[in-house]
């Protein structure tokens, strides 16, 4: 299995889970990953799994297909190859695609339990544990730690 990490101006958008051939460009009609990226062509790039792995092809773009700082018009992906496409960058990752935490924090909470309990973990009625301990302001510093009784810096 292979995913990519769609970046557009450094800031990751999405990530796209690799099954099947893809084709990458702003033609909602004719593409499977579609960029709003002016500098991305209509049908900019197509990957495909081969027997040697996923095989990037540029379909004649007018800025181009890179990998890194290199132009190709055909390229095997490897584990960490960035293609870029005018200001998007794809990062192609080989392995399963790890699970994002969803924005809404009270769905991710849902998901946590949910997959606490499918693991068998016991956690406290609230939800909550294992909770950070609490510092204790009250204890006396370090020795040698060039605090004072009262936490203060020595003088």
């Amino acid at each position: 299995m292979a995913y990519l990490i769609v970046l557009e101006d450094g800031i990751e958008m999405s990530r796209v889970e690799l099954f099947e051939p893809v084709t990458v460009g702003r033609m909602k009609e004719a593409c499977d990953l579609v960029s709003r990226d002016a500098t991305v062509s209509r049908r900019h790039c197509r990957i495909e799994p081969t027997p040697d792995g996923w095989l990037l092809t540029d379909l004649n773009s007018r800025n181009g297909t890179w990998i890194g700082h290199d132009k190709v018009t055909e390229h095997v992906l490897q584990e960490g190859d960035q293609v870029v496409l005018g200001g998007t960058t794809l990062l192609f990752s080989e392995g399963s695609m790890p699970r994002q935490r969803p924005q809404n924090p009270v769905e991710a909470l849902e998901l946590a339990r949910a997959a606490s309990n499918e693991l068998g973990e016991t956690r406290d009625p609230h939800g909550l544990w294992p909770r950070p301990l609490p510092h204790r302001w009250d204890e006396p510093p370090i020795s040698g730690s060039g605090l004072s009784d009262t936490g203060m810096p020595n003088r």
